[in-house]
């Protein structure tokens, strides 16, 4: 009996400590930034949020209703930390591997941890906060700053959430 109890007290806090991964892992991305959000941070209003595939929910993307925007979508795409520390692993490795190759990883002042991925013209910041991890993109014919400052200003919309 007294292993018993035992075993209980040490399994509770690693169950207490998964319940927030549990609770995020049922999350729906489109739930974390409203179409006036995204307006906002990139200047011109979008449609609601869609998944690709119906069926999964941890990736979100929103669009302008017309075709005339240098933006052309932003994308939210959920992750575990695991993934994200994973990710941001590799890149590195890969970087110092084969040189920078065009690519650069630039911190961001978000969440616990956060940088930004830059490959040429395209970005996209990544974010740890806690038990949660995230991507968010803004797919512009922009400068990689303009695109980096209004993915900064979603992020910080998100983590307000987490």
């Amino acid at each position: 009996m007294a292993g018993c109890r035992l075993a209980v007290w040490w399994a509770l806090p690693l169950c207490a400590a998964t319940l927030p991964a549990l609770s995020f892992a049922e999350t729906d991305a489109c739930t974390l930034l409203t179409p006036a959000e995204i307006g906002s941070a990139v200047g011109v209003p979008v449609t609601a949020g869609s998944h690709v595939t119906p069926t999964y929910v941890k990736t979100c993307t929103w669009s302008p209703p017309s075709s005339g925007s240098p933006v052309k979508s932003v994308t939210l795409f959920l992750q575990t930390p695991a993934a994200y520390d994973s990710g941001k692993k590799q890149i590195t490795a890969a970087r110092l591997a084969a040189g920078a190759n065009g690519t650069s990883i630039q911190p961001a002042a978000v969440g616990d941890d956060g940088y930004y991925f830059v490959a040429g013209d395209q970005v996209g910041l990544l974010v740890k906060k806690g038990a949660v991890s995230f991507k968010v993109t803004v797919y512009a014919t922009l400068p990689v700053d303009k695109k980096e400052a209004m993915e900064l200003s979603l992020a910080r919309a998100v983590v307000a959430k987490l």
